[in-house]
Order: C-alpha cells, then sequence, then structure tokens
C-alpha cells in the first residue's frame, strides 16, 4: 500500500481506468490526489469563445473529474483535487517530482507505436522523467 498516491486524470475514460487502478494501492490512510491539468491554451480559448470567469472554468473541471470522485466517495477513499493550468506533462513531472508522492498512477492515451514515436504520449513523458514509479493503465 501507498500513503501517498497521485492520480493524473485528465476526464478522459483512460483517466477513470487508472483512478480504478489505484483503489488497488490506497489503504486506511492513504490519501490519492487528483491531479487535472489544464491546457493554458484550452483555458484561453475557453475564455475567449465564452467568455466565462475563473470560477465557471473551474467548476467545469470539476464536473469532468466528477466520476472518480464519485467512485472515491462510494469507496470510502481519502482523496483530495489537485487543479492546475499550463503543459501537462510539465506539470505533471513537476509535481510528481516534488517529493510528496510515492507513486503516479496514470492512464495511457491508446496511441499506436507510430503516433506515440512521433507525438509520444504525456504517460510516456511522465515515465522517463519521472522521480518515483508511474504506473501506466491501458
Amino acid at each position: 500500500m501507498y500513503k501517498s498516491i497521485l492520480l493524473a486524470s485528465d476526464g478522459s475514460d483512460y483517466s477513470f481506468r487508472a483512478a480504478k487502478e489505484a483503489l488497488k494501492f490506497a489503504g486506511e490512510d492513504s490519501v490519492v490526489t487528483v491531479l487535472s491539468v489544464l491546457e493554458t491554451e484550452a483555458v484561453k480559448y475557453d475564455f475567449l469563445q465564452d467568455e466565462p470567469g475563473e470560477k465557471d472554468i473551474k467548476e467545469k473541471h470539476i464536473k469532468v473529474l466528477q466520476p472518480i470522485t464519485e467512485l472515491y466517495d462510494s469507496n470510502n477513499v481519502n482523496y483530495q483535487l489537485r487543479l492546475e493550468s499550463g503543459k501537462p506533462i510539465r506539470k505533471v513531472v513537476a509535481i510528481a517530482n516534488e517529493g510528496t508522492y510515492d507513486v503516479v498512477v496514470i492512464g495511457s492515451r491508446g496511441l499506436n507505436a507510430f503516433q506515440e514515436m512521433m507525438l509520444g504520449s504525456v504517460s510516456h513523458q511522465v515515465t522517463k522523467k519521472s522521480k518515483i514509479p508511474v504506473v501506466i493503465v491501458k
């Protein structure tokens, strides 16, 4: 069991699978930090299109994570939400390496070999740059 788990989530199906897998690593004394990073450009686009305030963007962000929070509530998991903005790879790696987490759990994007070679995936980059163990869930 890990005491401090960082779950990197973007609200996708892969993130939900990763959240379910993180349940296997969490004990009674564990805390799962559900990290979601809004890409800076996406935040700017939403702001220019809908003209929402910062509060509206945060509420949308929290709503995307609702399936995970409901899963953790129903399983009595201690968790906290951490909402950030920036480049997902950089943010996840920086937060993973700050020294407060035991493991990162992250979903795979399901890229094929060519796409991953050309683009790289967030999960692949986090695995390469993280100083702590990373569990990638398909």
